[in-house]
């Protein structure tokens, strides 16, 4: 990291199958953020021992402290001035990470109508409709996102419903850019 002395911004990243949480990191990415995905993390911290957290085995007793200091350590590893963190499954983790992060931080929990996200998903990887809902119900059963929603929608600084095209989407991370590391303008579309 340069002489930078505050912390980078934290944006989570969590959110329903398909609803676009890779498109919102590539996109934040794009605009300057270092883009981490939580999946990299936590397979830092397995060891052999077969414990599923965030859909990766880990080692047995992995603590929430091991996930935040590797993260920590992550993060001070370029000179960005927003790290996002991609596709967080488990909304205690989430929150424990925001309220540990020293500087600014915000939860951002992406979906979309099952439809879409099939629809989406379909195109995306040339299947039928009927594969693509079978794949999002398997993986949101996976993520335990239906039991978890209300505790995302207590725990969110941003519920965004990915629903409208792709500069809609886009402008509204930009908003959520700008408000966690507020040294940055928000450019508007040409």
């Amino acid at each position: 990291m340069t002489a930078q002395t505050a912390p980078p911004g934290l944006i989570l990243l969590a959110g329903t199958s398909e609803s676009g949480k890779s498109t919102a990191g590539n996109h934040l990415a794009q605009r300057g953020a270092q883009r981490i995905k939580i999946r990299t993390i936590l397979l830092a911290l397995a060891s052999g021992a077969e414990v599923r957290h965030e859909g990766v085995t880990t080692r047995e007793g992995f603590g929430t402290g091991e996930f935040l200091s590797a993260l920590h350590d992550r993060a001070r590893t370029e000179a960005a001035d927003v790290a996002v963190v991609e596709s967080f499954i488990d909304a205690e983790l989430a929150h424990a990470t925001k309220a540990s992060w020293p500087g600014p931080a915000a939860i951002v929990f992406i979906t979309a109508a099952e439809p879409l996200r099939v629809k989406r998903l379909a195109a995306a990887i040339n299947i039928d409709h009927t594969a693509a809902r079978a794949l999002i119900k398997a993986k949101d059963a996976r993520k335990r996102v239906n039991e978890q929603l209300s505790r995302w929608r207590q725990i969110a600084d941003h519920w965004i419903d990915n629903r409208h095209d792709l500069a809609h989407f886009t402008a509204t991370l930009d908003d959520v850019y700008a408000a966690t590391c507020p040294s940055i303008t928000r450019t508007e579309p040409s």
